[in-house]
Parts: structure tokens; C-alpha cells; sequence
């Protein structure tokens, strides 16, 4: 199976991140901390839902996601945190998570709801009732849900983008002693 890119209706120019899908990413972000109750935890859980929103509700604009060591990854995300941490619209905490790769996770706080509202807008304007319903759920679905049930379901739907994945067999092997031991 051949992976790919994803850079809807955008274009990568020696490596920068043009303006445009800065800001874009930088409202996904905002919207998902916004729908999550200004809270997210953790850097995985970002990029995964950031991912289905663009692959599920039909976010357009060049965001770019490829396959890494915990399965779909965009740099543009990681850029978009950045900057909006700096611009002090949203907080970026580490928790102590001594049971997990980094020893920590990532915490994000929103900060600004008038600049949440505003993405929220930006992104799907006069479609925000189908395209932002759609993403709203997801948020709503996946923001609390276990991890590696989030995982699981990225790495199922999506298996193109587990191809460089560290922890797929481990996912595999915790969703499979899960169904044995609930009988799902």
C-alpha cells in the first residue's frame, strides 16, 4: 500500500509552512480546545484528533500529515502550538506520567474563547452546521476517550499512516487482551 501526503488544496515550499496553513492549523487548534472544554491532555491525542477532523470533516487548506512513530503526525500542528503558545492564547503544561515513553505528557489550556470562536468561524464559515458538527463530535468523541482506543481507531481506518508506527503491535496486542478479557 502506498502511503501518502496529505496537503489538501496547499502546497509545500522548501520545507516553511506558507501563512495560510499556519493559520489554519492554529485554528484547528484553537477549535479543538475549544470543543474539548479548553482542556486537551497530551501531544498524541492533539495530533489525532487534529488528523481525523482534516480526514473526516473535510478541513481543506494544505495541513500535511505523515506517518510516524505514533502513527499520523503534522508538523503544522506542532508549529501551530508553538506559536500560540507564544501569542499567549493558549498554556502548554508537562504532567509527570511516570509510566509513559517521555516520562510526561503535554497539557493544553485555552486561554482566549473569543479567539476559539473566531477559528471556529474562519474554518467553516457558512458550513460550520455540517463540516463543524462533524469535527465537533469528534472532538467530543475522542477527548476522553483511552488512548489507545483513539490509536486503535487511527491505526484501523487509516493503516497507511501506522506503517513507521512504534507502538502498533503494542496497541494491537492491549486491544486484542481487552476483547478476550470483555468478550467484545
Amino acid at each position: 500500500m502506498q502511503v501518502r501526503l496529505i496537503y489538501l488544496e496547499g502546497c509545500l515550499f522548501n520545507n516553511k509552512m506558507s501563512n495560510n496553513r499556519l493559520a489554519l492549523a492554529k485554528d484547528l487548534v484553537l477549535f479543538i480546545l475549544s470543543k474539548a472544554g479548553g482542556r486537551l491532555e497530551g501531544a498524541t491525542r492533539l495530533q489525532k484528533i487534529a488528523f481525523l477532523i482534516v480526514m473526516e470533516a473535510g478541513v481543506r487548506g494544505g495541513i500535511g500529515f505523515e506517518p510516524s512513530e505514533y502513527g499520523p503526525y503534522s508538523r503544522d500542528i506542532a508549529d501551530a502550538v508553538k506559536e500560540l503558545e507564544e501569542e499567549g492564547l493558549i498554556v502548554v503544561r508537562r504532567e509527570a506520567v511516570p509510566e509513559s515513553d517521555k516520562g510526561y505528557r503535554e497539557v493544553y489550556e485555552l486561554v482566549s474563547k473569543d479567539a476559539a470562536k473566531r477559528a471556529e468561524e474562519s474554518l467553516f464559515g457558512w458550513h460550520v452546521l455540517r463540516r463543524g458538527g462533524v469535527a465537533r463530535d469528534v472532538v467530543w468523541l475522542w477527548k476522553d476517550a483511552p488512548l489507545v482506543a483513539l490509536i486503535e481507531y487511527v491505526y484501523r481506518r487509516y493503516p497507511e499512516y501506522a506503517t513507521k508506527s512504534l507502538i502498533k503491535d503494542k496497541v494491537e496486542d492491549i486491544v486484542k487482551a481487552l476483547s478476550r478479557r470483555y468478550s467484545l
